[in-house]
């Protein structure tokens, strides 16, 4: 009460009259954190701010809370060095741990997104895709050494195109996009592909094609995918192969689908959202998390433009969370209902951890939400990230993959990721 009251002062001494139940700082170093630069408290989430304030990023990608003007709060300079902002310091502080750390550990080519990190634990690697036009191949971060190295890495027979992937029972399901015809990076055969849900065995590096149609039409370009208990497979199906030039016009509206590996059954289960994209369920099996992208327009878009999508800031940008019901046919969804809405243009990858935290990759960072959609902690990497993977034996990294660069994560507290996710 006497720090607001002595700035009150200041400002009616100077000529300028701060809003009613603005109480400086807005951002503060954290308990624990008052000499580490890299961590920053926010003080109940800046909800009021002396006006005037703007955030005027051009980039939708990169137009992010840190980068609000508010000139008569000096306090926001605090964000400028912070990889980890905390918004619940009950919880986010018990999250980032007490020596919470990003790395930049490879710089990568820019002209490509990165998508799908799994993390093998038998192996220790992590293996994630380039989905990206005339790359046929996908990518392999070895673990076991010091550093760890990048490597190309082929499957036989080879995936092109792959937007998502999951861990579950000893294998990778991968959900791919493309489906033109492409040349073996090994062998330089032609291989045929449709959109749909592959099988990697990563012992012996073969693929399986588990579902490439719907009814005889082509699925528009799987995005991302969660195996539940039961062994049913959800997995989004967005325009995004379209968008990068690796499959043709879509046939169907874009949805998510349960694909039943034990009686090859296909069924929709949701067809409301505008652009599915990340997918997952709470560690209880109850609940199931969508994210939506219809941020990205498609109308209206030159064919030879790519990717062939416009930013529309209106367009959706949500987390949804939906009740899961058992059924004969397998589970069902009910009960839609918004939980989060990014801050910062949307969220790609989605993870629950173990302790049932949502994660989504928007942006430049990495939102940490409660099971409720609260904002806990915001990681910010600084770049563009498409998606991320908990690591290790205990799963307690994070590796971030994006446009320009992979990041390491370490040093985290009480998150960890799913054995099988």
């Amino acid at each position: 009460m006497l720090r607001a009251t002595t700035m009150l002062l200041f400002l009616y001494a100077t000529g300028v009259v701060a809003q009613a139940g603005f109480s400086p700082p807005t951002i503060e170093t954290c308990l624990g954190f008052e000499n580490i630069t890299s961590v920053a408290c926010v003080n109940r989430y800046a909800s009021v701010l002396p006006y005037p304030f703007a955030r005027n990023n051009p980039d939708p990608e990169e137009d992010n809370f840190i980068n609000t003007e508010v000139p008569s709060d000096s306090s926001f300079q605090l964000l400028q060095n912070a990889s980890f902002i905390v918004f619940d310091q009950s919880r986010g502080l018990e999250i980032i741990g007490s020596a919470p750390k990003v790395e930049r550990m490879f710089d990568t080519r820019n002209d490509s997104i990165h998508e799908a990190p799994v993390y093998v634990p038998d192996l220790n690697v992590l293996i994630f895709s380039l989905p990206h036009q005339g790359i046929y191949e996908q990518q392999l971060i070895n673990l076991n050494t010091t550093p760890p190295t990048l490597e190309n890495y082929t499957t036989h027979p080879p995936v092109y195109a792959v937007n998502g992937g999951k861990w579950y029972k000893n294998r990778i399901y991968w959900a791919a996009e493309a489906s033109f015809t492409f040349p073996d990076p090994t062998t330089g055969a032609p291989v045929q592909q449709s959109p749909g849900i592959y099988m990697l065995d990563p012992y012996t590096n073969t693929t399986t094609t588990l579902v490439n149609n719907y009814f005889g039409t082509k699925l528009n370009s799987p995005n991302d995918l969660f195996i539940d208990a039961h062994g049913d497979i959800f997995f989004t199906d967005s325009w995004y192969g379209y968008a990068i030039n690796v499959t043709t016009y879509p046939v169907h509206a874009p949805a998510t689908y349960r694909f039943r590996p034990s009686t090859g059954a296909l069924s929709v289960v949701e067809n409301t959202l505008e652009q599915p994209n990340g997918i997952g369920i709470s560690p209880d099996g109850t609940t199931m998390y969508i994210s939506d992208t219809g941020v990205t327009d498609f109308t209206n878009v030159p064919p030879t433009q790519v990717p062939r999508y416009n930013f529309n800031p209106r367009g959706s940008r949500a987390v949804y969370a939906f009740d899961v019901l058992r059924s004969p046919a397998g589970a069902c969804i009910t009960g839609k209902r918004p939980i989060w809405l990014a801050q910062t243009f949307a969220v790609d990858g989605l993870h629950v951890s173990h302790e049932g935290y949502v994660l989504g990759a928007a942006g430049t960072g990495i939102d940490v939400l409660s099971a409720w959609g609260e904002l806990l902690v915001r990681i910010e990497i600084g770049e563009v990230v498409n998606n991320f993977q908990f690591v290790g034996a205990e799963r307690d990294e994070i590796w971030a993959v994006g446009p320009s660069g992979i990041w390491r994560i370490t040093g985290l507290g009480n998150i960890h990721g799913l054995w099988e996710e």
